[in-house]
């Protein structure tokens, strides 16, 4: 082999595997159905990457009747299957396997306490990056209850596209 199709070579498989990285989440952002969560932030300014906040779903914490029989173990994938409620997406079911039609989200069970009756479930919808300055006002819309998350979803994949200020609930 020459040496500019090493050359070649070397350069090409790392920009493949780059690539490749990226078709599931712009094959969600094009193709992707946009849905609506109940959500709040945590912890909007980190001083080394600027303004983003974490965010936790309502969807994120699920009580243990949903489910059914199932054995509730750490890092274990599940299926949460969205119904939608109002302008709002909520928790419809769970699965262990992944449904064959419907709107679902793949997740993760980070840890489960057997005394608890929420069961926390991760779906890595967890960082937004925001414009410098407009943490303070998604931290403060979060306290009064109404910031809400924009997602695209496609085959379980979710993509957190857009953090946004909603209206005032009493």
């Amino acid at each position: 082999m020459t040496r500019n199709k090493k050359f070649l070579i070397a350069v090409l498989i790392p920009l493949l595997i780059l690539i490749g990285l990226t078709i599931i989440p712009v094959k969600t952002m094009l193709y992707g159905q946009e849905i609506l969560l109940e959500t709040r932030a945590v912890d909007p300014t980190d001083l080394f990457r600027g303004d983003y906040i974490i965010v936790s779903p309502k969807i994120s914490q699920i009580p243990k009747t949903k489910f059914p029989s199932m054995e509730l173990d750490n890092n274990k994938k599940i299926y949460v299957l969205l119904k939608q409620e109002g302008p709002y997406h909520v928790v419809d079911s769970i699965a262990t396997t992944q449904p064959q039609e419907g709107l679902y989200l793949e997740g993760r069970i980070p840890f489960y306490y057997f005394d608890s009756e929420l069961v926390q479930v991760d779906y890595s919808l967890d960082k937004y990056f925001i414009p410098q300055g407009s943490g303070k006002q998604l931290e403060d819309a979060s306290f009064r209850g109404n910031l809400i998350a924009k997602v695209k979803v496609l085959d379980g994949y979710g993509l957190l596209t857009d953090i946004e200020i909603g209206t005032e609930r009493t």
